[in-house]
């Protein structure tokens, strides 16, 4: 069962507690204090993971909670840090804080990982408060609580091409039709009540198609279930507008049907309606489609859309369809724009966001821009234009902090800089 929705709570590991401590040598008999600071709190980082494909592993625990730190130790010793906690979600998971609202971070991109709360800081040891006026201090901090906060996070599945239509049109024998998936079809309508994916093809003509429960007019006032699941057809490069040409249960007709259809998707979500999309009319198998057929394409040429007459069923004219999201698909993956648009992100900021890229890539990037003194950054972005990774950035918000190992970056909306040194 495909979970797109959950409400968790995350909270960074307590920073460790300053050692009380005193400096006891042969020797030195009035050693003086040497109580170390204790360790940060580990942090919670979300993951991006292809592996993933629901929430539904979320649902529990109800609380996430990193590892605290160490407490100091005698000989300045500062304590460990706690180990951060990394929580995997699938690919195109959007993650708002439950409070405020602000989306704080949407995953698109595998080994993509955000930070959700920071851990507390460690207390100081009693070296720290030595004085003219105190000099055996037997007093240390207790380390901080680590950051606590409540995400909600929504699933907004990264898929090629969707197939929208009205009740009964064949979107779930098409999907069985050309992929491996086994959705519930049934010869009434909303027999479909929830997305389901399936793989067309392999090799470099696979493509992700994606079913959703059948849209109602009236759906963007809240009847039926086809807008509930409309935001997984956000990010689609195609959407397939399926036109029932038979028309039994509406009692309408195919151009009344695609009307409908377009102004639900465009009250919808403006973004959705105006996608590059294909009329497939379906349900050639039965005789009276035929002549629908015949009359509804005349009106799509038209209206200059591009459709397609196939019979899921029997498999009529369906190669050929393939064919065509195939070339279309080619054409929009070629375009250099990021899948999430800045004006998509609140600017509502708390504090800097935190990422982490598991990247080599990045990695040998960093240590390539070492051997360009004075054009670090020049170089980095550079690199980085050419690459194409640089449109990964852009979905982030702007002072995100990015983190490669131990190498920290600040993204100011166009370009990478190093972070300056505290």
């Amino acid at each position: 069962m495909l979970v797109d929705k959950v409400v968790v709570k995350v909270q960074g590991g307590r920073g460790g507690d300053g050692a009380i401590s005193f400096r006891r040598e042969k020797y030195v008999p009035r050693g003086g204090p040497d109580g170390g600071r204790g360790g940060e709190g580990g942090r919670v980082f979300l993951r991006a993971s292809p592996d993933k494909d629901t929430l539904r592993d979320l649902t529990f625990p109800l609380l996430y909670q990193a590892s605290r730190g160490e407490g100091g130790k005698g000989k300045k010793q500062g304590g460990k840090k706690g180990e951060d906690l990394v929580i995997e979600v699938p690919l195109g998971t959007q993650i708002f804080d439950n409070q405020t609202g602000e989306l704080i971070a949407d995953l698109l991109y595998p080994g993509m990982e955000v930070m959700v709360a920071r851990g507390g800081k460690g207390g100081k040891g009693n070296v720290s408060f030595a004085s003219p006026d105190n000099r055996t201090p037997r007093m240390a901090q207790q380390g901080e609580e680590g950051e606590e906060r409540e995400l909600r996070l929504e699933l907004k599945l990264l898929v090629d091409v969707g197939l929208v239509g009205l009740p009964n049109a064949g979107k779930s024998t098409l999907l069985s039709r050309v992929s491996k998936a086994r959705p519930p079809i049934a010869p009434y309508p909303f027999s479909s009540k929830a997305p389901l994916l399936g793989t067309v093809g392999e090799g470099e003509e696979k493509f992700v198609l994606l079913d959703t429960p059948a849209i109602v007019e009236g759906a963007s006032e809240g009847r039926g279930l086809g807008n509930k699941f409309l935001r997984h057809v956000e990010r689609a490069f195609l959407l397939l507008y399926v036109i029932d040409l038979s028309s039994p249960f509406s009692g309408t007709n195919p151009e009344e049907d695609l009307k409908i259809l377009g102004e639900e998707l465009k009250k919808y979500n403006s973004l959705v309606g105006n996608k590059p999309f294909l009329v497939v009319a379906n349900k050639l198998d039965l005789p009276e489609a035929r002549e629908n057929w015949d009359s509804f394409k005349t009106i799509l040429e038209r209206e200059k859309i591009e459709g397609w007459g196939i019979s899921a069923l029997s498999g009529e004219g369906v190669s050929e369809l393939l064919e065509r999201i195939r070339e279309i698909l080619k054409e929009e993956r070629g375009k250099e724009e990021t899948i999430v648009r800045q004006e998509e992100i609140r600017t509502k900021d708390l504090s800097p966001v935190i990422y982490r890229f598991s990247s080599t890539y990045l990695e040998k990037l960093l240590q390539e821009a070492d051997f360009h003194p004075g054009e670090e950054e020049e170089f980095l972005n550079r690199e980085l234009e050419k690459s194409g990774f640089k449109r990964y950035l852009l979905s982030l918000k702007s002072s995100s902090i990015i983190e490669v190992g131990e190498r920290r970056l600040v993204w100011k909306g166009k370009r990478l800089y190093f972070e300056a040194d505290e």
